[in-house]
């Protein structure tokens, strides 16, 4: 899913967020992504988003793809950051991880 957001003119940086749930169905993965994306829309900076799971062992994660790296800090350090979180949280297990990956991918 794209967010719709502008095409990448800098230094990328990617944002894989893994988190667990082993209550969350296909239908509630399917809202949550939704709303999250939706979410995301409004966030400057973000090129896209896309949410994947594994449902047997309950784990799932966010990609999120990122202009460059001062749009990704502007984020975390913004309230938006902890309003998207609520979305997954009535799902959530444990305290979600994140990894910072450099996008080295030829465009």
């Amino acid at each position: 899913m794209s967010a719709g957001h502008e095409p990448v003119t800098a230094e990328p940086i990617v944002s894989l967020i893994e988190w667990h749930s082993t209550s969350l169905t296909m239908d509630d993965a399917r809202r949550v992504a939704a709303e999250t994306t939706a979410a995301f829309g409004r966030i400057p900076g973000l090129v896209e988003i896309r949410l994947f799971g594994d449902f047997e062992t309950g784990t799932h994660y966010y990609l999120q793809v990122w202009r460059e790296r001062a749009a990704l800090d502007a984020y975390m350090a913004s309230e938006s950051m902890f309003k998207i979180r609520d979305i997954a949280a009535p799902y959530t297990e444990g305290r979600p991880t994140r990894k910072l990956l450099a996008d080295y991918s030829v465009r």
